[in-house]
């Protein structure tokens, strides 16, 4: 499966300069039949709304701001990994958390673990009962996002075939049956996710992806759609049968790169969404981040192609990964990116904006499956905190508007 390592190597530097051009905007909003806000004024609302210019910050941030945690190569406690993640996370005053759920391979959770005791069964509700998934989710959390990648084959063969992804639906169903039931007490809310969709429809195709036959790319999206589906199915499933729960439990898919329909490509946002139903659609949002035109036209790409949610309505879209390598940047451009990031989900209101990530899970150099402890100079800088446990430049500002939620910040 592509990775956006790969496809930055494969795709070519006229296509990435290319990427958001007026032509390609105007192209964009013609083939979605959506009239996209003007520039002039996003960047105006983005203004107002930015907490270095005096925006007022939301005093909920806290139930909207999360991190992820899963494949970190460095760890600060002897602790169950993924239990010091969960701990970690609501120390640092977010309630949402995003972890990696599989039902046959954790090995991003493999520190202090005994997590492989529950892998063996191949059901997802038995990993959930595990000990350590019950202290992370102990924790007191508003939202918790699992990441949850296909069930069915391998990463090659999840198109192959007539599949119709049964299995996703009975585990999607037992799996938030078993949610629903043990945190009826709790006002919680869990959102079953896969990965980065875009990139499970194109595999290893990434910057070729335009040359891949259309008979071979309808395929795929009409699988995609029965997989969404079944998944769908499932959650709804269990919603209904399960009554008088202070849990809730969605699901949602997540695409990643809603700006290659300007290209002409075909990506999860203009084949697949259109024609399924899903709670909610996260947005891993490393396409459009890099203005706050691009970000906010993204979303109402998104929005223009789903169908919508009868729970979240338009307002299904939210950030679900985003995230900026600080030892490949200064911390003025780092901190400036994510208070222009903060400005779009402010003045937009999104639900959710998921950091990528708690600790870094990406080595400058070697073998990303060495999960040996590394220093910070061995790491690209995906972090929230560092190897030291001190916070990296976005934990720093972050968590400052944490701290003055329902405030501006005081040096503004």
């Amino acid at each position: 499966m592509i990775t956006r390592r790969h496809f930055l190597r494969q795709a070519s530097a006229s296509l990435a300069a290319a990427a958001f051009t007026p032509a390609l905007i105007a192209r964009a909003a013609e083939e979605s039949r959506v009239k996209l806000t003007p520039a002039a004024e996003i960047e105006e609302r983005v203004r107002k709304a930015r907490p270095l210019l005096g925006g007022v910050i939301p005093r909920d941030l806290v139930d909207r701001l999360g991190t992820t945690h899963y494949d970190g190569h460095y760890h600060l406690t002897n602790q169950p990994f993924i239990v010091e993640g969960a701990e970690k996370i609501h120390e640092l005053g977010m309630n949402v958390g995003k972890f990696w759920l599989h039902e046959d391979n954790l090995p991003g959770y493999g520190y202090n673990s005994k997590l492989k005791e529950a892998l063996g069964s191949g059901r997802l509700v038995d990993v959930l009962k595990h000990e350590e998934y019950v202290a992370a989710l102990a924790v007191p959390f508003k939202t918790v996002m699992l990441e949850v990648f296909p069930l069915v084959g391998s990463k090659d063969s999840f198109f192959e075939g007539e599949n119709t992804f049964a299995d996703e639906e009975d585990q999607f169903h037992e799996v938030a049956s078993y949610l629903l039931k043990t945190y009826a007490q709790r006002d919680i809310t869990f959102i079953l996710q896969h990965w980065e969709g875009d990139w499970m429809l194109r595999r290893a195709e990434g910057g070729t992806w335009g040359q891949v036959p259309a008979k071979e790319v309808q395929r795929r999206c009409d699988a995609f759609i029965r997989f969404l589906t079944a998944r769908q199915r499932g959650v709804e499933r269990a919603r209904k049968e399960v009554k008088d729960s202070r849990c809730k439990v969605y699901h949602a898919t997540e695409v990643n790169r809603v700006w290659d329909g300007a290209k002409g490509l075909a990506t999860l946002t203009t084949r697949v969404l259109p024609h399924v139903a899903v709670d909610l659609v996260s947005w891993s949002s490393y396409d459009g981040m890099n203005s706050a035109v691009t970000a906010w036209q993204g979303v109402e790409l998104i929005r223009a192609h789903m169908r919508p949610s009868p729970t979240f309505g338009k307002n299904a879209v939210y950030i679900g990964e985003i995230g900026k390598p600080e030892n490949e940047d200064t911390k003025h451009n780092i901190v400036e990116w994510w208070d222009r990031a903060m400005g779009v989900v402010f003045a937009m209101n999104l639900p959710w904006i998921v950091h990528w990530e708690l600790y870094c899970n990406e080595p400058r150099k070697g073998d990303k499956e060495d999960r040996r402890p590394r220093s910070a100079d061995e790491m690209r800088g995906f972090w929230f905190v560092r190897p030291d446990g001190t916070l990296g430049y976005a934990g720093e500002y972050l968590t400052s508007l944490l701290q003055h939620a329902g405030q501006r910040l005081p040096e503004h």
